[in-house]
């Protein structure tokens, strides 16, 4: 004969069977027990129990286990907020805006800083710069590895410097690449000239450097090695100094535009001229001598060649000029290009200017405000 069991029996025992699946929990017997022994003992009672009664002990149970779980979920330490991270944004720094010691470090990326007007340098990936002087004469020091600058021709000495320890690569216009590796310090030049000096000395550069040339220092700015078309100082048996060229120059480029032929061949020393060679390239002051006389021929010229108004007529271009070694105007070039009239009167003007002779010759630029 089956019993038919009444639904609360068959509940409370499919209870008991899933509290057996879960882990005893951790209870304080003694504390219950010490409890149980303070309560008055129940009173017979021969009437049937009933079905909330015979849960109370399976309660008791569920209470203590999800007591134990509250425990155990509130001993969880809560999670860290995420830490926030810098996105690296493609448009490059405001350089003008960057303090006097301004560290800055490119991570994966290339880390670009323009300064409006002037120059734009890069920090390659994971190098690492700081900004020494934010004035007049941008200056740069780089820590580690290595830095790519494109600087703005400007008629000035030196407008943008690159320090690596005790070593100077100063320029006033030009393309090139500095890299610290290890104790020796690269520079490589793809436009323009560059001066390796030892950092505040501020006197004769140790080195020069020009386009598709390149060189390999110490870290004081006093020794290294040169390739391509570069020069070093050289004392003669007096004591005085002068670049000598250390490798064959690299051709120069004709412009593709106002190019003038050369209209004397190129000189070669006498052999007289060994006794008192000749510098690299005419010094500075020579230079500027000639560039004066460029200057006001080109005034003249602007002033000539423009129609006369009542307003004022102004122009800017960037004149550049290649001299060979015999000091003739190899080639003449204007960026922008000025009016016609204007530029044939400058070229056939300046076929009748020299230079100082030299072994190499020498290309430069200068900006030119013309007005009237």
């Amino acid at each position: 004969m089956t019993v038919e069991r009444r639904p609360e029996e068959r509940a409370l025992d499919r209870m008991i069977l899933e509290l057996r699946e879960h882990p005893a929990p951790q209870l304080d017997w003694d504390r219950m027990e010490a409890r149980l022994m303070r309560e008055p003992l129940p009173t017979a009672d021969r009437a049937p129990r009933s079905f909330w009664s015979r849960l109370r002990l399976p309660a008791v149970g569920l209470i203590a286990v999800a007591a134990v779980a509250t425990i155990v979920v509130a001993r969880e330490p809560a999670p860290l907020p995420a830490k926030p991270t810098a996105k690296l944004h493609d448009a490059p720094l405001n350089g003008d805006s960057l303090a006097v010691g301004t560290r800055l470090t490119a991570g994966n990326q290339p880390l670009i800083v323009e300064h409006a007007g002037r120059a734009r340098w890069t920090l390659e990936p994971h190098a690492t710069a700081f900004v020494a002087d934010a004035g007049e004469f941008l200056t740069v020091k780089l820590e580690n590895g290595a830095l790519s600058a494109a600087v703005v021709p400007n008629p000035k000495p030196e407008t943008f410097a690159v320090e690596v320890e005790g070593t100077r690569v100063a320029v006033h216009g030009t393309a090139f690449r500095v890299e610290r590796v290890a104790e020796r310090v690269q520079v490589d030049v793809s436009e323009g000239t560059v001066a390796v000096e030892p950092s505040g000395t501020h006197s004769t550069p140790a080195f020069l450097l020009r386009r598709n040339s390149r060189g390999n220092f110490a870290l004081d700015g006093k020794t290294g090695n040169v390739e391509g078309n570069a020069s070093a100082v050289v004392a003669d048996g007096a004591g005085r100094q002068s670049h000598r060229t250390l490798a064959k120059a690299a051709a120069v480029p004709r412009a593709p535009q106002s190019a003038l032929a050369p209209t004397k061949p190129e000189v070669s020393p006498e052999p007289s001229a060994q006794v008192q060679p000749l510098p690299a390239q005419p010094s500075i002051s020579d230079i500027e001598k000639g560039v004066s006389s460029a200057v006001d021929l080109m005034s003249r010229c602007f002033h000539d060649q423009t129609r006369t108004t009542d307003n004022r007529v102004s122009a800017n271009t960037a004149l550049t000029l290649t001299v060979a070694g015999d000091g003739t105007i190899q080639s003449v070039t204007f960026a922008p290009p000025l009016a016609p009239g204007v530029e044939e009167c400058a070229v056939s003007g300046l076929r009748a200017l020299t230079f100082t002779r030299s072994l190499e010759g020498v290309t430069f630029t200068r900006l030119l405000e013309l007005s009237r």
